[in-house]
């Protein structure tokens, strides 16, 4: 009953920008997909029901922006985080160099890094290139099982096409089943291979598992062990429909759970972020305003002493011309009595 319960997955989907991380995960959902882009904060993720092995299953797929400008919220996108996506392109090697710096990162911010899938995308691309600017399938596996040795996580190795779709469903079908098999071996369980038939009991059994007795047994055709009996084939098959109904109803719950647990995480950082600008536009508001007084006292300043400066000027100007009117009447004065003369 316990393997109906659905089981749920947070994976963070890195890499270069131009890798094709983000159609890598439109191409494995399909249409019909839910998603929540938030470009101010650098994520966008999306959800998918599936069912692995015959175990309901929830992924939560987070696309992670590879921009400077979002590294300091990246820490939070990692938390909880079951699995990591690295991408790159083939065709870019670049996008190849900077995949250690991803895992770098991502181990500065979680330490112990849990299972990780190491994607060579755009291999539709690869023929067109000329051979020394590709990546080889051989530097990416050989990538893969050095940083696997040195983080001491399980990984994998996959080369895809986004375009064609080929290995995408494959990849992450292999991440899944790695991921079933920690699981079971952090409840010390064996976890039975992919794709493997469950064990079946069968109704058919030689011994009947309540009263060990065999079912040929002439006890067991005594009427009153018989109703008792019938009494139990009725009481296991409400107890089976109860203990299917009591999983149905936890698979509902845990992915209701599971999306609000998504959107408050998202909500948190949304609030944080933006307690972070609201400070940063507040010091922004102050520093301009103690920048509009001291120009506003700069201005007062100014006006005085431009004043003062125009009207000595004017006062100068009125005495000179002054003067000027003086030596004017002297001389007219001095014309006038010429005159005379």
């Amino acid at each position: 009953m316990l393997e109906r319960f659905r089981r749920q997955y947070k994976l963070c989907l890195v890499g270069d920008g131009y890798v094709g991380k983000t159609s890598i995960r439109r191409k494995y959902l399909k249409e019909g997909f839910k998603a929540s882009y938030l470009p101010t904060l650098g994520v966008d993720f999306a959800q998918k029901a599936l069912t692995h092995d015959g175990v309901p299953t929830n992924l939560v797929i987070w696309d992670i922006a590879g921009q400077p400008a979002f590294q300091g919220l990246r820490k939070r996108y990692y938390e909880g985080s079951s699995a990591i996506l690295l991408v790159y392109s083939v065709v870019d090697r670049n996008s190849f160099d900077n995949a250690s710096k991803w895992l770098v990162e991502a181990h500065g911010f979680m330490g112990s890094l849990p299972p990780m899938i190491v994607m060579g995308n755009k291999i539709d691309l690869r023929s067109g290139k000329p051979t020394e600017e590709v990546v080889t399938p051989e530097e990416g596996k050989a990538f893969t099982e050095k940083m696997s040795q040195k983080l001491n996580t399980p990984s994998i190795f996959i080369e895809t096409s986004a375009l064609t779709g080929e290995n995408i469903d494959e990849a992450f079908d292999s991440l899944i089943g790695m991921l079933f098999e920690r699981q079971a071996k952090e409840e010390g369980v064996s976890a039975p291979p992919t794709g493997a038939p469950r064990a079946v009991v069968s109704e058919e059994e030689s011994v009947d598992p309540v009263t060990l007795l065999k079912k040929d047994s002439l006890h067991l055709q005594e009427e009153q062990i018989g109703r008792s009996m019938n009494e139990l084939v009725k009481l296991r098959t409400e107890l089976k429909n109860a203990e299917e109904e009591l999983a149905d109803t936890v698979s509902k719950l845990e992915t209701s759970l599971l999306n609000l647990k998504n959107a408050v995480h998202v909500k948190r950082i949304m609030y944080e972020h933006l307690q972070q600008q609201l400070r940063q536009t507040r010091q922004e508001w102050s520093d301009a305003y103690d920048e509009y007084m001291k120009l506003d006292k700069q201005k007062k300043t100014e006006i005085e002493k431009r004043t003062k400066q125009i009207d000595d000027i004017r006062s100068r100007i009125e005495n000179v011309g002054r003067i000027i009117r003086t030596r004017v009447g002297d001389l007219d004065m001095k014309k006038m009595t010429n005159s005379s003369d």
